[in-house]
């Protein structure tokens, strides 16, 4: 009982459509996505902020930041890692170990910190 050359071609067909559909639900690692460059200040509200790790294709950590516009519109921006702002919301980051429920509590954290150096310097 072998297969015949239609049988077969219908099995090669289905084989590799198969394979396509599972390629194509790969996700593509290819690049990093600060690619334009990285700002060392942001003014504005940041609302959220998403720290990628090094991974396939960019050897190099990137935080994506956020920001609130007054106007309430927002956009995202690459923060440099070097910059303190990014340096508090990472360390903030790896102490709750990543928990996405108290994403809020880094960046409230840096809020704070900004208003009670503010209120120091006015109060001098």
């Amino acid at each position: 009982m072998g297969l015949s050359q239609r049988n077969c071609a219908l099995l090669l067909v289905v084989v590799t459509a198969v394979c396509i559909e599972l390629y194509q639900a790969q996700p593509f690692f290819g690049r990093c996505t600060c690619i334009n460059g990285v700002a060392r200040n942001i003014r504005g509200n940041i609302t959220d902020f998403i720290l990628n790790e090094k991974k396939p294709g960019c050897n190099s950590r990137e935080l994506i930041v956020t920001v609130t516009r007054p106007d309430n519109s927002t956009f995202q921006r690459c923060l440099n890692l070097q910059a303190e702002r990014a340096r508090d919301l990472i360390r903030c980051w790896e102490s709750i170990n990543k928990d996405q429920n108290k994403k809020m509590e880094c960046i409230n954290n840096r809020k704070k910190k900004v208003d009670d150096r503010t209120s120091a310097e006015s109060s001098t």
